[in-house]
């Protein structure tokens, strides 16, 4: 049972889903990621990428997985959820993590809001989340604040010692909530 997320751009998401249709996995969905906030195409030769493809598949076409319809609804004024996600920025702000120096601390850092769709339509409270390539730790975190167990891996120490201390200061969403209301009287 459980099901993949597999996030990327033109560059490889088409050959990732035809190997994992050849190995039996059956695609679910392909989701649309439409950025608001694109990077250009400074040297003008090609399109900006404005989008990525996130694909979803079980492991087999008779798999069980979850779908957590009414939470998506709740994305989308009580409609049924799109493929196609449109108001997730990429990560900016005091969200978008930097080095020492103010460099960004990983070039493709997903935002926090697109990794809480994606858990909270096909995971539940409890659920395990497995992130083979955790790079900055944004599943994990997510994970973490909706309380489910997670596990990730990176073979990047940089990346790793920044995922680490980004989990020690996540809380869980509820508790977070309950700690505002404590400190708000």
């Amino acid at each position: 049972s459980g099901s993949i997320w597999v996030i990327g751009s033109y560059h490889n998401i088409f050959r990732v889903g035809r190997i994992m249709q050849d190995i039996g996995f059956w695609i679910l969905n392909d989701v649309v990621w439409v950025k608001t906030n694109p990077m250009p195409n400074f040297r003008g030769v090609r399109f900006a990428n404005a989008h990525e493809t996130l694909i979803w598949a079980s492991v087999t076409k008779g798999s069980r997985y979850m779908f957590n319809h009414q939470a998506m609804k709740g994305f989308n004024n009580d409609k049924q959820m799109r493929s196609d996600w449109w108001i997730i920025p990429l990560a900016k702000g005091p969200e978008r993590l930097r080095d020492e120096i103010g460099n960004t601390a990983h070039s493709t850092q997903k935002p926090e809001a697109l990794l809480h769709r994606v858990l909270l339509a096909s995971t539940n409270k409890g659920d395990f989340v497995i992130d083979p390539f955790l790079g900055t730790g944004t599943t994990a975190v997510v994970a973490k604040k909706l309380d489910r167990n997670y596990f990730g891996i990176e073979k990047e120490t940089k990346y790793y010692d920044i995922a680490k201390q980004r989990l020690e200061k996540t809380i869980k969403i509820k508790d977070h909530y309950l700690d505002t209301i404590k400190n708000n009287k």
